[in-house]
């Protein structure tokens, strides 16, 4: 039963994903990579000249988190963001993967090709704001005080973010707000997953020459 300032026992209350609100703030610092897949997206900008032209030839990069090396992530450039509410501790750059607009060039890649749009997305792109344990959906942040980025001089991430924020009005228990993120991962043999579910470049733009030729999608 939900109490009426918008928690229950489940965890946080969120809104949807409003990109043309927020301008794709989530992205700012890109988005760090888990085994296998830098070298997917390696693969996928090598085979596609139109995407390869919109990005850096170092799209990914060595990750630091207050000074400590934490992996590989997306590159960034930087962003003009016009929203009065950015917050002030995010640096005013986007992932190299994202528009103009903060939409993703990979998700967009996607829907024109008639796959599903976070068939070549990493991981914790599409998983955000959902968190996970051992594969199986896990409880979001629940506010800044759970918000495990949150340091002396950074105020958080998650929580910062309209998408990520416990909403007391307008919000939706988070497993209703991100019900195509659960029912997504759910779906998942393993982590990280690429594809529909798990699948290796060669086969998604199979898939895609599949759809193009309007054969069924073997993906």
């Amino acid at each position: 039963m939900a109490a009426q300032n918008g928690t229950d026992e489940s965890g946080p209350w969120l809104a949807a994903c409003d990109i043309d609100q927020c301008e794709g703030r989530c992205c700012y610092d890109g988005v760090y990579l888990q085994p296998g897949e830098e070298a997917f997206l390696r693969e996928l900008v090598q085979r596609l000249p139109a995407l390869a032209a919109k990005v850096p030839a170092e799209f990914v990069v060595d990750g630091y988190w207050d000074g400590e090396f934490m992996g590989r992530k997306t590159a960034t450039r930087p962003e003009t963001y016009s929203a009065a509410d950015f917050p002030a501790h995010f640096t005013r750059t986007r992932c190299v993967f994202g528009d103009s607009r903060g939409y993703c060039e990979l998700e967009k890649f996607a829907r024109e090709g008639g796959q599903h749009p976070w068939s070549y997305k990493p991981t914790t792109c599409w998983m955000f704001p959902l968190q996970d344990e051992d594969g199986a959906p896990s409880t979001p942040v629940s506010g800044p005080e759970d918000d495990p980025y949150r340091t002396a001089d950074y105020p958080g991430y998650a929580s910062c973010l309209p998408c990520g924020r416990h909403q007391t009005q307008g919000g939706r228990p988070w497993r209703e707000s991100l019900a195509r993120e659960v029912a997504y991962l759910e779906q998942a043999t393993q982590l990280p997953l690429l594809g529909s579910p798990g699948h290796t470049v060669d086969e998604l733009l199979a898939a895609r020459a599949a759809l193009a030729a309007g054969k069924k999608n073997p993906a």
